[in-house]
């Protein structure tokens, strides 16, 4: 776990992944955890959520990946989860 950055899920995201198969959960948790592992990381491209906090997109195999990085308390923060 480099810098000790963990990751969450909000609402949404954790919605659509108790909806997958076993195995696709497995395999989000994943993504997720690489996300985690190297929280500098930039998405495709950004988007605003409604108070203004940039948001970074990430397509990986068929998700696209909406998070935000919280280095105040070292966490990645999963916002959503679509599948393309």
């Amino acid at each position: 776990m480099p810098d000790g950055y963990t990751y969450a899920l909000a609402e949404a995201a954790s919605e659509y992944a108790f909806r997958l198969p076993r195995r696709e959960q497995r395999r989000l948790a994943k993504v997720c955890r690489l996300l985690a592992d190297t929280p500098h990381r930039l998405g495709a491209y950004s988007t605003t959520d409604e108070v203004g906090r940039v948001l970074q997109n990430l397509t990986v195999d068929d998700w696209v990946i909406t998070f935000w990085t919280d280095h105040a308390v070292k966490e990645v923060r999963i916002v959503e989860v679509l599948q393309i």
